[in-house]
């Protein structure tokens, strides 16, 4: 398995660079240990590796946040909340593993902080470097042009993926994908995202995250499942920040993943927009619905 830190993360300050590479050693270990499938044996050393990564979560991000001050970052106050959520997360993932220590848990703990990590190093730390705002303080004219934005930013910036052509697309009673997330997001008011991917898309996008390939669809563990539905609450985390007029304060995520077909019916998706993002590696088709 190839090492999960990379040269192109480091976002130009060493004592930065050098915790997020504790950050991703720790999960590597952690890798190891549940790709053996000898995790009950090596329990104690998983709790211990968590243990690390609850506290040395807050002192890297307590690191980060002192930088920023001390910069007058201008998106300090914003940088601040994701730092907080993500806090809550790890923190509810290591009592769930104090209660159920599952492979299943392990997993999903593992392929929601890979994927969360990447994102958070790649786009919102090196902005801090050059004092870029998080998201640009600019007005979308509707909801297409925002979540093209986010598609350009999260495939391009974060995962070198070039967009070669993005379309309106009229609902046709399904999102198509070979790999399709669904993430609801709920403050005040409720927010359906559906993100359908191809087979390739969504095997390029796991490798760029974890270095590993992605296996046969059909038989995906949770730490595949994990890693591509944590997709889904970056893109969605981002979208929401404009287009609820409260932004992430106080909004749930929860995501759910399908293989091959979206079947719910418990969400109204007729007034959808619908975006077909085109890319080397095949497409994705993005539903944004408001729910009532």
């Amino acid at each position: 398995m190839a090492a999960l830190w990379k040269d192109e993360y480091r976002v130009g300050i060493d004592k930065i660079d050098e915790q997020h590479r504790q950050l991703f050693d720790k999960i590597e270990q952690l890798l190891e240990i549940a790709k053996s499938g000898d995790k009950n044996s090596n329990q104690q050393k998983c709790m211990e590796i968590i243990d690390f990564l609850v506290d040395y979560t807050v002192f890297h991000f307590n690191t980060e946040e002192a930088l920023q001050r001390e910069k007058k970052y201008v998106s300090y106050a914003q940088h601040i909340k994701i730092h907080t959520e993500f806090k809550n997360t790890v923190q509810a993932y290591k009592e769930l593993l104090n209660r159920d220590f599952s492979a299943k848990s392990l997993k999903s703990f593992i392929g929601t902080m890979l994927a969360w990590l990447v994102n958070h190093v790649c786009v919102c730390d090196r902005k801090i470097v050059k004092n870029l705002p998080l998201q640009n303080i600019e007005s979308f004219a509707n909801t297409e042009s925002f979540i093209e934005n986010v598609a350009h930013k999260l495939l391009t910036e974060m995962y070198d993926i070039p967009i070669k052509n993005v379309k309106s697309c009229i609902y046709k009673g399904n999102v198509e994908g070979a790999v399709i997330v669904r993430t609801i997001a709920e403050s005040v008011n409720k927010h359906l995202f559906l993100y359908g991917m191809s087979n390739e898309l969504a095997g390029v996008l796991y490798n760029k995250i974890s270095g590993m390939s992605l296996p046969h669809l059909d038989f995906l563990d949770e730490l595949e499942r994990s890693a591509l539905m944590e997709i889904g609450n970056i893109i969605t985390t981002y979208a929401m920040g404009a287009i609820d007029e409260n932004g992430t304060s106080g909004v749930q995520f929860k995501s759910d993943l399908y293989v091959h077909e979206y079947n719910e019916t418990d969400y109204n998706i007729i007034n959808s927009v619908i975006l077909e993002i085109t890319t080397d590696y095949g497409k994705m088709e993005i539903l944004y619905s408001r729910q009532k």
